[in-house]
């Protein structure tokens, strides 16, 4: 599939119009790109001509073309797509020479192949500020004040790296935490907000907070539907790349917190159908290898780092180092990776499905705690018989009924995503334990026939 990229001045108050361009049988489908809001990152950067603001604009784009194509319509084998792009940037003396390294991250982060050219952005007007505009309204930052920036989505993970963070600040000291909205997926933005009315009871002052509204419109501009892709493999990047342009700004600062526990980072197939392309790559030791290097070719000295990428999730929750402000937030976070997919679910009114692996990992997690108690779509501990469960919840006891030596793991995680060998012993009993978590969460809360099931003696 060839992808093209329109880029008209903007309007005031407003953000370029970019139309993402598919070429099908020779006609052209365009789908706007929509940068809303973008005051918000404005205010805090002054620019848009800067080699970390193409790199956000790169991220923005890649976003949207993964969610405008989808493999159901445009993958050869059910999965794979075959994207040739070119990027339009400010910069180019500094981006031809990430066309392989950019190529292997987006490659091995969307299960795709993707092909990357560059061409100079000949539009100079890309942000309008607004004539009228209040002055008390325009935030303003100390920057040397700031001293971490990290990533808030909303999740439980990036929850406890952001409270841990903000514990240990000094009372002068902020942290700027970075979050994306996409109205197609509305959930996480009142997660997020939800959470930070209870941050300001104990963090007020401590953090700045700048989200970035990003997403593709609903229909080609020729009033077709869109078939979206949904899977959002690409969300990590575009976060990183929302990071990258603010933190350009920051002149003591170099690095990017990603907090993930490091299970799911890996995630190691259930099965050995659920190898490779089913396996989501967001935060995997390898993408961030290759993302980094991307970064440091186009002149971009900026560090990408995950504190908890060999912890479980519930070696998170157990060492967070507020407890109290955990116990209140926890329950305002969204791990679920389904949670907009309600067909199935037997509590229509839950935030989370409860049977997905990001929901599993959360309940074996908080289970370490004793704050299991979320209600959910699905409650996984009352399946009594295999018949009863889901594909995706019979894989998972495949997963736990099979043993899994250390040696296996290993090889597993070989197959699954390129490992550095320095590193395999220690992912390998990551993956052990996590395996634990789960399994002594359902030898004490799960009834006896689902432990029949798993053979789980009490």
């Amino acid at each position: 599939m060839k992808i093209s990229i329109e880029i008209k001045p903007a309007k005031n108050g407003e953000f370029a119009e970019i139309l993402i361009c598919q070429e099908i049988e020779q006609n052209l489908k365009k789908v706007k790109l929509n940068i809303a809001n973008f005051h918000s990152l404005f205010d805090f950067t002054k620019e848009t001509s800067s080699v970390g603001f193409d790199f956000f604009l790169i991220a923005a784009i890649v976003y949207g073309t993964d969610d405008v194509l989808s493999r159901r319509l445009y993958s050869y084998n059910g999965w794979t797509r075959e994207i040739e792009i070119e990027f339009p940037v400010n910069n180019i003396q500094y981006w031809e020479s990430t066309v392989s390294a950019l190529e292997k991250t987006l490659d091995f982060l969307t299960g795709d192949v993707w092909s990357v050219t560059f061409r100079k952005l000949e539009v100079r007007t890309l942000y309008k500020q607004k004539k009228k505009r209040w002055k008390s309204r325009i935030p303003k930052y100390n920057y040397d004040n700031i001293k971490f920036v990290s990533l808030f989505s909303g999740g439980l993970d990036s929850l406890i790296g952001v409270i841990n963070k903000l514990n240990n600040l000094d009372d002068k000291q902020t942290g700027l935490l970075v979050s994306h909205f996409d109205p197609a997926y509305n959930g996480p933005k009142k997660d997020q907000t939800l959470i930070l009315e209870e941050f300001q009871k104990s963090f007020m002052n401590r953090y700045v907070h700048i989200r970035a509204t990003i997403g593709i419109s609903q229909k080609y501009t020729n009033g077709d539907k869109i078939t979206r892709d949904t899977n959002q493999r690409s969300r990590s990047i575009l976060f990183i790349g929302i990071a990258t342009y603010l933190l350009n700004k920051l002149p003591n600062l170099d690095t990017i917190i990603i907090p993930e526990n490091g299970t799911i980072s890996l995630n190691h197939p259930l099965t050995k159908s659920r190898f490779s392309s089913l396996s989501t790559r967001t935060t995997h030791p390898y993408f961030f290898q290759k993302l980094q290097e991307t970064l440091i070719l186009a002149d971009l000295n900026i560090s990408l780092t995950n504190p908890y990428n060999l912890h479980t999730k519930g070696k998170m929750v157990v060492e967070c180092e507020n407890e109290d402000v955990l116990r209140r937030t926890y329950p305002l976070s969204v791990s679920c990776g389904k949670r907009g997919h309600k067909v199935h679910w037997e509590n229509r009114f839950a935030k989370q499905c409860g049977i997905c692996m990001p929901c599993v990992y959360r309940r074996a997690a908080l289970h370490t705690k004793g704050w299991d108690t979320d209600i959910y779509g699905n409650d996984l501990l009352t399946i009594t018989e295999i018949g009863q469960a889901r594909p995706d919840v019979r894989a998972l006891f495949d997963y736990l009924g099979t043993p899994l030596s250390l040696k296996k793991i290993k090889r597993n995680l070989l197959v699954n995503g390129s490992i550095d060998m320095s590193d395999l012993d220690a992912y390998a009993g990551l993956v052990h334990n996590s395996r634990t978590e789960i399994l002594n969460w359902i030898r004490d809360m799960g009834n006896d026939e689902l432990k029949k099931i798993l053979n789980i003696n009490d």
